[in-house]
């Protein structure tokens, strides 16, 4: 079963290598993370460094949100018409 980590756990052990300098294999060994999952936090932060952030949410899934909220605007609105239309 794969292990789940926390928004701030990624955080802290991100800006340990990032912004402190910290050995990325050493601070995989120390926290017990698998290396490969560290170094993904890594460049997930590169691209985006406020990925980790708890209320953020990356713009695709801003957009797939608001597709979702159209989707079901356009259905309300489809039965709106056929009940005053008729």
């Amino acid at each position: 079963m794969p292990r789940t980590y926390s928004n701030d756990f990624k955080s802290m052990l991100v800006n340990l290598i990032v912004n402190d300098k910290h050995s990325t294999i050493a601070t995989a060994h120390q926290f017990e993370v698998p290396l490969k999952t560290l170094e993904k936090w890594i460049t997930a932060y590169n691209k985006d460094n406020h990925c980790f952030d708890s209320n953020y949410l990356s713009s695709s899934r801003q957009i797939e949100i608001l597709k979702k909220q159209v989707a079901k605007l356009q259905r309300v609105n489809e039965i709106l018409k056929k009940r005053f239309l008729y």
